[in-house]
């Protein structure tokens, strides 16, 4: 059996080594601060799968979900693929100061939910943030754009990012990146095998998590 599954090891693990851009694949996202004492302390994750993503993780988990020494090493081997790149994440104060992570997770799994794959994870701050007065913005992606990562807004049976725990004197949304047509093109035309440069458009086509507080 392989030590790490296919498709996620190239998503996960070689991203920084394979400039590969447009989207080829897609992980929807959910997000929830995690409030603790009325400071931000850090982010619950869940990153689900497209369909075809999940066939091939659904088909390696089917070799170790029976043994509970294999299956740990396979979910500790998937997260610790996500902590290398911390957590694909970035994240900001109001003067645009780039906020660090630990590098434990709690939390963390992994699920099938019906043909797609759910995967669940807590991260935290090095530094709990006071926020009063504060301004943040958490943006994940992948920096190739060759996996899209997104939330959707449109889902109308669960909020794409759960503000409920923020203060009363805290607010959240979701805000959406503005790509000029030409950009957008020039993305949907790079073949999946297409070897580019640019690493920069993922942040170009990424959304943002805001908390702007009072």
């Amino acid at each position: 059996m392989q030590k790490l599954i296919r498709l996620l090891s190239i998503i996960f693990s070689l991203l920084p080594i394979y400039s590969l851009a447009h989207p080829h694949a897609f992980i929807e996202m959910r997000t929830k601060p995690i409030i603790e004492e009325q400071k931000l302390t850090g982010f619950s994750m869940q990153w689900i799968l497209d369909e075809a993503s999940s066939a091939a993780v659904l088909y390696d988990l089917a070799f170790v979900k029976d043994n509970e020494k294999e299956l740990q090493k396979f979910i500790d081997d998937m997260i610790q693929n996500v902590v290398n790149e911390h957590y694909f994440s970035y994240f900001f104060d109001k003067k645009g100061d780039k906020i660090k992570y630990s590098a434990q997770p709690k939390n963390y799994g992994l699920k099938s939910n019906g043909a797609q794959v759910l995967y669940y994870f807590d991260f935290f701050l090095t530094k709990p943030q006071n926020l009063s007065n504060n301004k943040f913005e958490l943006s994940t992606y992948d920096p190739t754009y060759y996996v899209s990562m997104y939330y959707d807004k449109d889902n109308k049976e669960e909020s794409a990012v759960d503000f409920s725990k923020l203060p009363q004197h805290c607010k959240g949304n979701i805000v959406e990146p503005q790509v000029d047509q030409k950009l957008q093109e020039y993305a949907a035309s790079l073949d999946r095998n297409q070897r580019g440069e640019d690493s920069s458009l993922g942040v170009i086509f990424a959304q943002k998590v805001v908390i702007q507080c009072q």
